[in-house]
This record gives structure tokens, sequence and C-alpha cells, in this order.
């Protein structure tokens, strides 16, 4: 019993110790999996409810209005320009088979 209970203490230290990228779900799974797609307006969007998914779009769509921002700043454009530019962007790149926005606002395989 104490070899078991060892053994489950040894795996579960293991888990602990890998590295979190290792245990979260990457963008590319998400999209695979039709979790999240690309919106019109450049941004990530939820195709189905998942927590994961959600937390994992959160933290890329705060980056790229990051980026978004710089850009915009710099070439003295609105934001909104900008993030409508690398939506159609995003869309044009996304693999057949992802989901994307239509310009309804409905999500439709590409």
């Amino acid at each position: 019993m104490k070899i078991v209970r060892g053994f489950r203490l040894l795996v579960l230290g293991l888990i602990l110790c890998l590295p979190l990228t290792v245990l979260a779900m990457s963008l590319e799974e998400a999209k695979q999996q039709g979790l999240v797609g690309e919106q019109l307006n450049g941004y990530l969007g939820l195709v189905v409810n998942n927590a994961t998914a959600k937390k994992l779009i959160t933290g890329i769509n705060q980056k790229r209005k990051q980026k978004y921002e710089q850009l915009a700043k710099r070439n003295g454009v609105p934001l909104a320009t900008i993030s409508s530019l690398a939506g159609q962007k995003a869309i044009e790149k996304t693999p057949n088979g992802q989901y994307i926005q239509n310009s309804s606002g409905q999500w439709v395989k590409k």
C-alpha cells in the first residue's frame, strides 16, 4: 500500500514540475478542435464555450490589442482600422476547416 501511495505522489510531483505550457492548450489545438476562431475585428473569439480556450484567447487578445495600439499610434490611424485590417489578414490566412466569423457575425468553417 505504501508503494502505491509513494508512486502516486511521485507521479503527482512530476506532473506539477511540468511547464504549464505542456498542460495548457495551444492556439493551434484550440483552432483545430473548433473551439476558437478568427473574428473580423482582429481578435480571437470563442466558437464553443470552453474555460481553457477562453483563458487562452484572453491573453492572446490582450497582446494583439497592444500590438494594434502600437501600430495605430505609429501610423496615425484609428485602432479600429488596424484591428480590422489584421482581422481580414488573419481570416485570409486561416486554413480550410477552421472557424472564421462571417460578415453577419456568424461562425462558419472556412
